[in-house]
């Protein structure tokens, strides 16, 4: 999957590893812009290292990380095992802390249900990401308008990238085709198809998720 949308912008962005699945090795790295801070949550760590990233700081009490060496040789927070926020939280407190206001999430796929209810809560704190990258498929933040190429045949779903987020959606290029669709809690546009190389989407309200799986 070749398909890129992100911001080019100047603005600081991390890269931010997660526990929950995320990608193997062999992905496709050129899908993750260039980044200033690269940060890991607990076992995000071992995500981080396994696809050949060096972690600037790992934060969390680690009591998911399949090996525990890492942490000789990384910088790193250990934080309690009882605390009253998660090790992802505390990774985007650290980010927010350090001023950077755009960031990539790796992982927290798939797995345990109430884990991935509260990460996507998170996002109504915090800010959601500009792409989030899990084991199962890449989505794309999309704020006002993206384009998208090489899309032709791919499956996208379009979802809220909050709780409480409500907007209108069109996309002209699918086999379904979205125009001023609404999409929140209520609403989304699942498994719909894209038939031409050339996907428009333009969002008016909050901003969306593009979903993108994996082949």
């Amino acid at each position: 999957m070749r398909a890129k949308c992100y911001d080019a912008a100047m603005e600081m962005r991390a890269l931010a590893f997660t526990g929950g699945n995320g990608p193997k090795s062999g992905f496709d790295l050129s899908l993750i812009p260039p980044c200033d801070f690269i940060c890991a949550a607990d076992s995000g760590l071992d995500t981080a290292i396994a696809l050949g990233f060096r972690v600037d700081k790992a934060i969390g009490d680690f009591d998911s990380l399949r090996d525990p060496a890492l942490l000789h040789t990384t910088f790193h927070e250990q934080l309690p095992s009882e605390k009253d926020i998660t090790d992802t939280e505390a990774l985007l407190q650290l980010i927010t802390g350090k001023g950077i206001g755009s960031y990539v999430l790796v992982g927290g796929g798939e797995g345990r249900f109430d884990h991935l209810l509260h990460l996507y809560s998170l996002f109504s704190l915090y800010g959601p990401p500009e792409i989030w990258i899990t084991a199962q498929e890449i989505m794309y933040l999309v704020r006002t308008k993206s384009t998208l190429d090489r899309m032709e045949g791919k499956t996208v779903s379009v979802i809220p990238s909050g709780f409480r987020c409500r907007s209108s959606v069109s996309a002209r290029q699918l086999r379904w085709p979205l125009d001023d669709f609404p999409i929140d809690m209520a609403s989304q546009s699942i498994s719909n198809r894209c038939e031409r190389e050339e996907l428009v989407i333009e969002v008016h309200g909050d901003p969306v998720f593009l979903s993108i799986p994996f082949p």
